[in-house]
């Protein structure tokens, strides 16, 4: 194994795809449980969906300036393992819950691999500088992004037809075996992850501040230093507009999805379910698009950060908001502005979270993205209480989505005036 006052992989692009790899495992079973759990809440006839949806972010908001401590205090190569050999011990322990009947440990060792997923988080991101360097952060950063976007729909797409896919080879009684079967094949791939990871190359840590129990409640002092930068705070204002509109976006396609599909009777969970699987073939085309927008920033911003590109992505989200508030639901302009619509936010992102990462001090880089993560879950909380009353009020989708396009108009006027060097 690589020796910890290492600084320089002699084989960077390797390290950084085996990064790429482990990540992508991660935000696959993250996705994955997530919706095994809300497939069997649906067979159970109950809801899932918004609790396990509030254990996901709980920790970042509980943890985050543990997590970006940590991060700067020790080596990031050997946090990252000790979370990837956690995430195979919590999948074990759900995989165990659902084979004995026990939704409580399952729904435990969930909430375990969700504190893991906190911390492994400044972790990876904090990674990325050390391995490629700042001349290749913005290509980088922005393949990170894209293949965890990536992973996170194949986790929730591959989860809820697995389940639908076993449910009518098996009959409608084998709920458990149907969520417990993928559950076990997860944990089995997280082992082989673990044994990837123990050859990634370690950095010297950065950091020398030493633990204190205020690190439980720092959130604000966090959060306070990444706003007295303002090119930190100007970025990270950007990051968390992406998770906004993403959050708002794929609530709005749902409702959208629900309206044309309705069921008939909610007792009936084949159906319910099979509404659920179609959902997450719709929200494809929206990750379909984000996906070839990341990846088409991450080559343009190759050898430099260049803002234009945010720039451009924010002109393009105002586009595309627009145009899903003119066009009717299933058309296949619908799909094209859908796509469209990912595809710019996507762009937009790239240059920002990669500029985020760049700017912060080497000894302060997981603070930085850990309140940077902060942010993120609350917009994204924020971005589930405003599309829930719109949603009451009775504002139809597609003012919603012009409700949107404002908004993308104001934060794109916001970033174009930003005058952060490139």
């Amino acid at each position: 194994m690589a020796d910890l006052e290492q600084t320089h992989n002699k084989s960077p692009w390797g390290a950084f795809w085996s990064l790429v790899v482990i990540q992508c495992m991660n935000s696959l079973n993250e996705k994955g449980v997530q919706f095994l759990l809300i497939a069997l809440g649906i067979w159970m006839a109950q809801e899932l969906q918004y609790p396990l949806s509030i254990l996901v972010v709980l920790p970042f908001v509980l943890f985050s300036p543990l997590g970006g401590w940590l991060a700067d205090r020790y080596c990031k190569t050997r946090l990252l393992q000790y979370m990837v050999l956690l995430q195979v011990v919590v999948l074990a322990g759900m995989t165990a819950g659902l084979y004995l009947h026990n939704l409580w440990l399952a729904l435990g060792c969930f909430t375990g691999f969700c504190i893991q997923a906190m911390f492994f988080s400044p972790a990876k991101k904090g990674l990325v500088k050390d391995i490629v360097g700042s001349e290749n952060i913005g290509f980088a950063s922005g393949i990170l992004e894209i293949t965890s976007m990536l992973a996170l729909l194949g986790g929730q797409i591959g989860a809820l037809s697995v389940v639908y896919m076993l449910l009518r080879e098996w009959g409608p009684s084998h709920g458990w075996e149907a969520a417990a079967l993928p559950c076990a094949v997860c944990t089995a791939g997280a082992v082989l992850v673990f044994l990837l990871g123990l050859w990634m190359p370690r950095f010297k840590p950065q950091g020398t501040r030493p633990f204190q129990w205020s690190l439980l409640w720092q959130h604000f002092t966090q959060l306070r230093m990444l706003w007295g930068t303002r090119v930190l705070r100007n970025s990270a204002i950007g990051v968390s507009y992406f998770w906004f509109i993403a959050g708002i976006m794929m609530l709005i396609v749902l409702q959208m999805a629900a309206e044309a599909n309705p069921v008939e009777s909610t007792a009936d969970f084949m159906q319910v379910l099979g509404q659920q699987k179609d959902s997450a073939v719709l929200f494809a085309w929206l990750s379909g698009g984000a996906i070839l927008g990341g990846l088409a920033a991450s080559i343009i911003c190759a050898s430099k950060i260049r803002m234009w590109v945010a720039h451009a992505g924010g002109m393009g989200m105002v586009a595309g908001c627009t145009a899903m508030a003119l066009v009717d639901y299933g058309t296949p302009v619908f799909y094209l502005a859908l796509t469209f619509t990912g595809f710019t936010a996507s762009g937009y992102l790239v240059p920002l979270n990669a500029r985020l990462q760049d700017r912060a001090d080497d000894d302060k880089r997981g603070d930085v993205i850990a309140a940077g993560n902060l942010m993120d879950c609350f917009v994204g909380m924020l971005a589930v209480v405003i599309q829930g009353a719109m949603k009451s009020a009775g504002i139809l989708p597609q003012w919603q989505c012009a409700i949107l396009a404002v908004s993308s108009a104001a934060i794109a006027l916001f970033i174009y005036t930003d005058k952060g060097e490139d």
